[in-house]
This record gives structure tokens, C-alpha cells and sequence, in this order.
């Protein structure tokens, strides 16, 4: 036995090294989570001796309520993280009614030495000999060259200047090709509108090109540097423009501009990213969701045209960026975002996925083969080695680099988001008024049935670019909410659900745990864990037990459960209750499809009302609330955000009332809740938005 499972030791012929938390299987290096080694652990400790699955619970959630069937869900994430089996199992045994065995062999680790020795040993042994020092070589070599990289880029001097401080919010940052001009749109305090202005870096003055009166966003330059492409927009309509910019600064204000088309005034405003001579990239919408699609221009006799648009097979994208015929963007596909860098014009050429995280930002690097991401800092990433370059002050929502200067400009700030309540009555005339504080960020929330209970997510703060939320509570006759719990570091939720009784809070995170808090306690705990996947997450109508689907692996089949308050474990149920036979209001957002269901609801019941598109890009901003009688729904037009409800047997659209602005994308969805009766509404807003423009020169330029 070894003495230190915390050394390298040897499973048969598996290397552990659970001080890295790692293990080699068949010549190839696998990650292996905290409770695995934990559970791992405890097995070897005990080799021979049946370990039975309270001892399991015991050591691996201590003082955690989780479900029995967490062991078993552990155990063969474990096997198959080691390449062993159930049915013919080499490691860990299974002793029926009892719990686990472990029956491998249990060695050190050899040393160097030792693998030499026993490599000379058998035949070939030079050649063997040869081939484990040049795999030696090369993995040292690979050590060696990141960890030089990482030693330049800490060497490397990051000067940091602030080139705006005005009230209001600077965005949609886009260098020139020369690297002369930075482009961006800003909103003056008071205003509702973006105009467009550039910032001379050389004389270090800004000059407002465009205050139309309209909003101007996302611009971006042609690659000879002569021509700004941008949108205008108000709540009925939305232009793509070219202005013509060649010739002093001072005169692009007077400049001509042309218009290349239309755009959906529903819709954010998507940069066109020229990656060759007349040919760009953007984001466009269908029914479907967003894609990239290439838009061919020509700028003839100085007179702006597009010849023809194509789509790309690229879609659910977030954000994007091209440098020559390199294309990075982030998508979203089933919950999950990947990070990916492809080569336009070159369909033989595989795209590469560099990240599986979600980021806020991304640019192409100031050095090859390199990316700039940002979350709440900046990072620069190359391969699978990533680097912090500067932590921003708030949130940073996009950035651009010009790798010729090495320079690089980004926005930073913070939001004030807020939840509000509305009293309809009959008349649909409603009373708004403020539920929580002006200087949070509020960005989830459940109501009970009958409106007298809300409760709500609130981020507190980062930490390492992990957030943490607090939960609160609000009741229809006190004046202050209540402190419910703090979700654990980096745990996001993304549902939040009363019980019937309103004694527990459920909450579902992203992480697709599922967290109980009780009114009285007020103790945050995990009572689903190790799940690939949850959802259909709903009460029962004595509020006595939570119901919910899961997936022990994204491949495998559904499989349902029960979660016993009372008892406080889950309980695999036969699959009786489809989620097809559920309605609308006794769904949420949890239910597979259920975001789905109700916008084609929606889209069917108005398309004779509303423009679908309008429609169908208002329903990607706010999460509408199926109540009783129908639905209710915000519209976006312009920035202007206009609150209506469908009354689904009489077959009508009613607007209720403005209900703020829409000023700029990149924040998490926002929420419409109702009470069953729809005669409480609550919504979530963005009431300030204040971001600066900062400016990156790394090293001497």
C-alpha cells in the first residue's frame, strides 16, 4: 500500500497523481474533479474492505444533503474516468446491497531511474529508450515554452489610460486600420440616444461626427480606412449607412453618407467587419435565431452598394471579430458557449475550439496566435495557456485590438439593474413603483401565485471573475426584503422557484445543481449534485416535494426523480408525467423547449398584430410571464421598452405602458413575472448603464 496517496502512485496501470489532480490513462493525461479523487481516495485507503455508501457520503458532502443516488452517479463517472467497468471491473468491485470495493493493485509510482532500468531490461530497449526520452523532450520543451510566455507577458508593461469620464455610457469601440482613430458611440447624460463620435489618438481630442437626432451605433471601418459603416435607427426603423471619411476630421461631420439597407430597429445593432477588399461579415436574425452571413459591397465612383449577401452556417452567435481571413466569434449552443476561430474562404480549413467558457468580449491578440478575452478582466490566451493582463473597474463589455501598435481600447462600467411592480387593473392602467434597491444588480426573480411573495437574485460581488449572489425576499406588506442566503462562490442561478406554501426557495444554477432554502432557516443546501443535465424542475401541489428530470451524462436518456423534503434525498420515479401534458402556466423556463414554446405561442397568436421580427428580437431581450388569462410581453422599439399582454380568449393585444429604455446589449436576459391572476406585474430593468472607454499600449509602441 502506499503510505501517501497524495504522490504519484500507480492503479494497475493507470499513473495517479492526485496532487495535480490528474491521472494517466493509456499514455494520455485526464483531469480528475476534487470528489473523485475523494472518493478514490477513500477506496485505496480501505483496499480490500467494502466501503459502504455512507461512509462514501460522509467523507465526500460532508454536512451536505445530497441523494443516494449521488454515490452511485459518482462511482461511474469514477470507472470511467479510469477506463474501468461494472461488469468486468479491474478497480473498483461493486458489492451488492453493501457498497464498493477496491481490488486493483496499489504500487508507487516508479521513478525515472526505475523506468529507465526497466525499459533496458527488454528487447528494443534502445529504441524504447530513445522514444521515452524524446517524449520527455518534448513535453519539457512544451513547459518550457509556455512558461517563457508567460514570463514575457509579465515582463511585458501594460499602460493603462482612461480616455473618457463623462456621464452616460461609451461603447461600440472600433479602431481605424492605421491605428490613428478610435470610433465609438456614446449616450450624454439625460439622452436616449447614441451619436457617433472619433477619438484622435494623436491629438488626443474626441470629435462628434453624427447627432442626428437618432441613435448611431456599432460602427466599423473599411479596410483602406476611407469609409464608416454604421446603423441609425428609431422605434419604426433601422438603416445601414456608409459615411464617406476621407480628407481632414474636422469635415466628416459634413461628410455624404450612403444608405446599404435596412435593418430590424428590434434588433441590436451587429458591426459589418470588412475582412478583404469588399467583402464583410455580420450578424443578421431569422426566425430561427442570429447567424453570420457575408455582405459583398462595392464603393465605386464613391457610391456605396451591396451586391449580394450570403449566409454562413454559423449560428446562436454572441459575438465575433475578423482580422484578415480569420474569423473569432463565441456561440451558444445548447446552453453551453464555445470560443472558435475559423478561416473565411476556406472551407477545407477545420475550425478550432479554444474555449468551452463564455466570455463578455474577444478580439484577435497583438502577437500571433494569440486572443484577448475578458469576463471582468482582460486575459490574453494562447493554446490552452491564459494570462491576466489588467483587471478592469466593473464589467467589460467589448474590446478591439490593433496588433500593428499593440494597442488596445475596451469599455468598462457598471449597471444598475432593478426590479419594479405594476398593479393592472381592468383597464390595464397600472401604478409603477421601485421593489429594489437602485444600487444593485437584480437580474432573477420569482413571484408566488398569488403576488404576495417575491424573491430575487442580487450579484454581490466577484471574486477571481466568479460571482456570487445573494437571495432575498420580499412580502406585499413589509417595506424592507429580507436576506434569504448566499448561493455558493460562482454558482449562477438560472431559476428560481417558490413553493406552493411558500416555506422553501428552490434554485436551479448553471452548474445544473438544484439549491433548497427554507424561509425559517434560511441555510442554503445542495440537494441535487452530479447531474449532466436537470430540468422540468416543478413542485408538487402540497409543496412536500420537488419534481425534476436528469441525465447522468449529455448522452444518456432522461431518467426522472422526486427530491422528499422531508426526508431530504431524491428517488428515481417511473416516467408517467410527460412535460407535454403540462400547460403553459404550470411550466417555466426550466422545462426543455419551454422558452421555445412560448415565443411561437406568442408569434402565432400576433402575427396579423405585430411584426414577427420585431417580435421575435423583443422575446430574446425579456423572458415574458404566462399567467391565467394570457401572456404578458415587452416590445422593444428603438430603445424605447413597451410592456403589453395578450388576453388569450379574447383573442387581443393590449398595451400597458412604456417601461424604460433599452440602451445597450450584452446583459444577461432580463425578466417579465405575473402573478396567476396577472394582476401584479414584475419586471427588471436596466436603470443606468455607465461605462468609460480604456485604452491598453503593451510595451513600448
Amino acid at each position: 500500500m502506499v503510505e501517501n496517496l497524495d504522490k504519484r502512485f500507480l492503479i494497475n496501470e493507470i499513473l495517479v497523481d492526485l496532487s495535480n489532480l490528474s491521472v494517466c490513462v493509456d499514455g494520455s493525461w485526464r483531469s480528475i474533479e476534487a470528489k473523485h479523487a475523494a472518493l478514490l481516495r477513500l477506496l485505496i485507503a480501505n483496499k480490500g474492505q467494502v466501503v459502504t455508501r455512507d461512509a462514501i457520503l460522509d467523507i465526500v458532502w460532508p454536512g451536505t444533503i445530497v441523494s443516494d443516488n449521488s454515490v452511485s452517479q459518482l462511482v461511474v463517472q469514477l470507472r470511467k474516468l479510469l477506463g474501468d467497468s461494472s461488469n468486468e471491473p479491474k478497480i473498483i468491485k461493486t458489492v451488492p446491497r453493501l457498497g464498493y470495493q477496491c481490488i486493483a493493485q496499489i504500487e508507487k509510482a516508479p521513478t525515472l531511474l526505475e523506468q529507465v532500468e526497466e525499459l533496458s531490461r527488454g528487447r528494443g530497449a534502445q529504441f524504447a529508450l530513445l522514444g521515452f526520452f524524446m517524449g520527455l523532450v518534448v513535453t519539457l520543451l512544451g513547459v518550457f515554452m509556455a512558461k517563457q510566455w508567460q514570463n514575457e507577458l509579465q515582463q511585458l508593461p501594460v499602460t493603462a489610460t482612461r480616455i473618457t469620464s463623462s456621464p452616460g455610457a461609451e461603447v461600440f469601440v472600433r479602431f481605424s486600420p492605421n491605428g490613428n482613430y478610435l470610433a465609438y458611440s456614446y449616450l450624454a447624460e439625460g439622452a436616449d440616444q447614441f451619436d457617433l463620435a472619433v477619438y484622435d489618438l494623436e491629438t488626443k481630442t474626441t470629435h462628434t461626427i453624427k447627432s442626428s437626432g437618432y441613435s448611431e451605433e456599432s460602427a466599423s471601418w473599411s479596410l483602406d480606412g476611407n469609409w464608416l459603416i454604421y446603423s441609425r435607427s428609431d422605434p419604426v426603423s433601422c438603416e445601414v449607412r456608409a459615411l464617406h471619411v476621407k480628407g481632414p476630421i474636422e469635415m466628416w461631420r459634413l461628410a455624404r453618407d450612403s444608405v446599404l439597407g435596412s435593418c430590424n430597429s428590434a434588433q441590436d445593432s451587429a458591426p459589418w467587419l470588412e475582412y478583404r477588399a469588399g467583402h464583410f461579415i455580420t450578424k443578421s436574425w431569422d426566425k430561427g435565431g442570429t447567424y453570420l452571413q457575408s455582405v459583398a459591397v462595392t464603393f465605386a465612383d464613391n457610391h456605396p452598394k451591396v451586391l449580394n449577401t450570403t449566409a454562413l452556417p454559423i449560428r446562436d452567435v454572441t459575438h465575433y471579430q475578423v482580422n484578415q481571413q480569420a474569423l473569432l466569434y463565441q456561440v451558444k449552443e445548447q446552453g453551453v458557449y464555445r470560443l472558435n476561430l475559423g478561416q473565411l474562404g476556406d472551407p477545407e480549413r477545420q475550425t478550432t475550439t479554444l474555449s468551452k467558457q463564455s466570455f463578455s468580449a474577444l478580439s484577435h491578440g497583438y502577437q500571433d496566435d494569440t486572443v484577448i478575452i475578458a469576463k471582468q478582466n482582460l486575459s490574453v490566451l494562447k493554446g490552452r495557456e491564459q494570462q491576466l493582463l489588467y483587471s478592469g473597474f466593473g464589467a467589460i463589455s467589448e474590446i478591439d485590438v490593433n496588433a500593428h501598435l499593440r494597442v488596445s481600447a475596451h469599455t468598462e462600467g457598471v449597471a444598475e439593474i432593478n426590479f419594479y411592480q405594476l398593479a393592472v387593473d381592468a383597464q390595464s392602467e397600472a401604478q409603477q413603483k421601485q421593489l429594489t434597491s437602485p444600487a444593485r444588480m437584480d437580474l432573477l426573480a420569482a413571484l408566488s401565485d398569488d403576488g404576495a411573495h417575491f424573491v430575487y437574485a442580487s450579484v454581490t460581488a466577484k471574486n477571481n471573475d466568479a460571482p456570487q449572489f445573494e437571495l432575498w425576499h420580499k412580502h406585499a406588506f413589509r417595506p424592507t426584503s429580507s436576506l434569504l442566503g448566499t448561493m455558493p462562490l460562482g454558482e449562477v442561478p438560472i431559476l428560481l422557484l417558490l413553493s406552493p406554501n411558500n416555506e422553501y426557495l428552490a434554485v436551479l444554477s448553471k452548474s445544473h445543481k438544484v439549491y433548497l432554502i427554507s424561509s425559517f432557516t434560511k441555510e442554503v443546501k445542495k440537494v441535487v449534485d452530479n447531474f449532466a443535465e436537470v430540468a422540468d424542475l416543478h413542485w408538487s401541489q402540497d409543496g412536500r416535494n420537488l419534481y425534476y428530470r436528469a441525465k447522468l451524462s449529455t448522452e444518456a436518456k432522461w431518467q426522472a426523480w422526486q427530491f422528499t423534503v422531508s426526508q431530504g434525498r431524491s428517488e428515481q420515479q417511473p416516467l408517467v408525467t410527460r412535460s407535454s401534458d403540462l400547460s403553459l402556466t404550470q411550466k417555466n423556463s426550466s422545462f426543455v423547449g419551454y422558452k421555445e414554446q412560448v415565443r411561437e405561442y406568442l408569434v402565432a397568436a400576433l402575427t396579423e398584430t405585430i411584426d414577427v421580427e420585431q417580435l421575435r428580437g423583443s422575446l430574446s431581450l425579456y423572458q415574458p410571464a404566462v399567467y391565467r388569462d394570457g401572456v404578458y410581453f415587452v416590445l422593444k422599439r428603438g430603445h424605447q421598452l413597451v410592456l403589453y399582454r395578450y388576453l388569450s380568449s379574447e383573442n387581443k393585444v393590449e398595451e400597458i405602458q412604456p417601461i424604460g429604455l433599452h440602451l445597450y446589449a450584452g446583459f444577461t436576459e432580463l425578466q417579465v413575472l405575473a402573478s396567476f391572476d396577472g394582476s401584479q406585474v414584475i419586471f427588471n430593468r436596466i436603470n443606468n448603464y455607465e461605462s468609460d472607454i480604456v485604452l491598453l499600449e503593451y510595451g513600448d509602441r
